[in-house]
């Protein structure tokens, strides 16, 4: 049985799931063991993370067990992998994460800005994440340039870096979304506040930053030496810079929101996804301009697409700087939003919505928490089954 998606042309045939999903892709057909059994050095942290979103469905990552003390009902919550590969764990993961991280900043306003990078720099970062934290670690010295530039003394803005390694497409397209003060901290601690950014003087202190601590990771050749003035002299204005007035975020209120949204979120999505044919997937994004566009490809380059975005197991996607480290929130401390920390209950870390009981709305009663590891699989290819399997696949 064939099922329409949307899109003409694409269909789906044998799908594993009430919905199409990220999850269903990799799991049907075997297009992921087929793709770990031809690919070769496949790094520890993409099989690990594969395994999370794979395992998810079975439950394999534990539970938290409720009572309702009015119509004594049980309910058990089967927790996620909190994967980044899994869309549904993507998101809640972020959710929480954008409730969270508001209570953690100052309440002053803030600016949502993206700095990026031209193209012919792409391939001097791909799978190469020594070299992008250079990029996350350039960003502070930005903002801290302009900023004091700007107020004419030296100030200390305060930031939180994340690094998207792809594009809307999936393509790799390294760029940085910075949740910025709009101002920073003087020497008494007294926050300076300015609305207004410098656009030109940001692009071109971008590009001298990331060029300059480019440089010193960089072998010590002509070549790249070369390399490095030619993009100095290529864009006489500077890197590109996104400030949108719309981007100014002028209450923590609003934070959470704005950030699970612009922020931080899974290379795809699972709504984004239009069509699978057990061959090809289809998926649509939308360019700077807001111009939809469609875009398919045969199912082991869209694997590719997805597990190369994978950082590796001990690099930090999102970075504090600034204001925001650590030490420096004993110094600014009257201007955050939560000055109490307590320790946070088991329980919390799950939505509020499975505290209430389905049958009567009551609040249920919290009684167990077990942790599980997912079960040992059987790896694909171990079993005669498996090679006649794939002998008998068409190509």
């Amino acid at each position: 049985m064939q099922t329409e998606i949307g899109v003409e042309g694409i269909k789906v045939s044998d799908y594993p799931g009430e919905e199409l999903s990220v999850y269903g892709m990799f799991k049907h057909n075997h297009n992921w063991d087929v793709y770990e059994l031809n690919e070769k050095d496949i790094r520890p942290e993409v099989k690990e993370e594969v395994r999370k979103l794979l395992n998810c469905k079975d439950h394999g990552y534990g539970f938290i067990e409720y009572f309702c003390e009015t119509c004594e009902e049980f309910r058990t919550v089967h927790l996620g992998c909190n994967g980044r590969l899994c869309s549904s764990c993507g998101k809640t993961h972020t959710d929480r994460w954008a409730a969270r991280l508001p209570k953690a900043m100052y309440d002053v306003p803030h600016r949502h800005i993206v700095l990026s990078l031209p193209d012919k720099l792409w391939p001097v970062f791909e799978e190469r994440w020594d070299r992008i934290k250079v990029l996350m670690d350039a960003a502070i010295l930005v903002l801290e340039d302009v900023m004091s530039y700007k107020a004419r003394r030296k100030i200390k803005p305060g930031a939180v870096v994340v690094i998207h390694p792809f594009g809307k497409d999936l393509g790799f397209k390294p760029h940085i979304h910075i949740i910025m003060t709009e101002g920073g901290f003087d020497k008494k601690g007294e926050f300076i506040h300015m609305r207004f950014i410098p656009y030109l003087a940001m692009r071109k202190s971008w590009q001298y930053h990331v060029l300059t601590e480019l440089k010193k990771v960089l072998p010590k050749t002509f070549e790249w030496a070369g390399f490095i003035d030619y993009l100095f002299a290529t864009y006489p204005k500077g890197f590109y810079a996104y400030l949108p007035p719309e981007s100014r975020i002028g209450s923590l209120r609003l934070m959470g929101k704005y950030l699970a949204r612009y922020v931080r979120h899974p290379a795809i999505a699972n709504f984004r996804l239009l069509g699978y044919d057990g061959k090809n997937v289809t998926f649509w994004f939308q360019d700077h301009k807001k111009v939809m566009h469609h875009k398919t490809m045969m199912v082991p380059d869209f694997i590719r697409a997805l597990t190369r975005h994978i950082p590796p197991k001990q690099f930090k996607v999102i970075r504090h700087y600034g204001a925001y480290v650590r030490k420096s929130k004993d110094v600014f401390r009257n201007y955050l939003a939560l000055r109490g920390i307590r320790q946070a209950k088991v329980e919390e870390f799950e939505p509020v919505r499975h505290n209430i009981c389905p049958v009567c709305g009551s609040k249920m009663l919290f009684l167990d928490y077990q942790k599980k590891r997912p079960p040992d699989e059987i790896k694909f290819g171990e079993k005669m089954d498996d090679w006649k399997y794939i002998l008998a696949r068409p190509t």
